[in-house]
């Protein structure tokens, strides 16, 4: 999941290792931080894998690396950017990961993922509204958990809310990618 982000953060610019931690962990969701311990191997293994390359910046006094994305590692981008998104934990992050990095894919490419990341979002809104549905008629029926319930349902309000402002901002994206599209042709 990581190396996505990293290929596609190098497909703009050559980058330190130290700042590319950084943007991964302010990509992440939730954020949290990204050791020394994760990356630097990671970062190995990408080049191990010949999709990186690591040269010594001259600008550096303490001696850092910066890291510089090859041929090999932007086909392996291209790939990982159209496979679809494991139904798990990090659905989320690589969803964020992958739009972060449209502006190296092309339009249908874009709009495959949005298409894909838009089901998801319907799937959990309509799994949210079916439990908030069963709560609001069992609230009626169980007044001894009326408090518990109650809060429950708020919270499900809280996750309805969240997936429908995500259907608005992704229509939003595939209306701006139409236009730019129409303004190429």
């Amino acid at each position: 999941m990581y190396e996505l982000l990293i290929l596609g953060t190098l497909m703009s610019r050559s980058m330190s290792g130290y700042k590319l931690r950084k943007i991964l962990g302010n990509s992440l969701v939730p954020r949290r931080e990204i050791s020394n311990g994760v990356m630097y191997p990671l970062l190995r293994k990408l080049e191990d894998d010949g999709y990186i390359i690591q040269s010594a910046d001259p600008d550096s006094a303490r001696g850092e690396k910066t890291a510089h994305i090859t041929d090999r590692g932007r086909e392996h981008f291209q790939e990982m950017m159209s496979a679809p998104v494991v139904a798990d934990g990090k659905r989320e992050s690589v969803y964020r990961f992958k739009i972060r990095a449209f502006g190296e894919i092309q339009p249908d490419v874009q709009i495959e993922i949005l298409d894909a990341f838009a089901d998801t979002v319907q799937q959990d809104l309509d799994e949210f509204i079916r439990s908030r549905n069963h709560l609001q008629q069992k609230l009626h029926v169980d007044e001894s958990r009326a408090e518990h319930l109650e809060w429950t349902i708020q919270t499900l309000d809280l996750s309805i809310a969240l997936s429908e402002t995500k259907q608005r901002w992704i229509a939003g994206c595939r209306r701006k990618i139409a236009l730019a599209v129409k303004k190429e042709n």
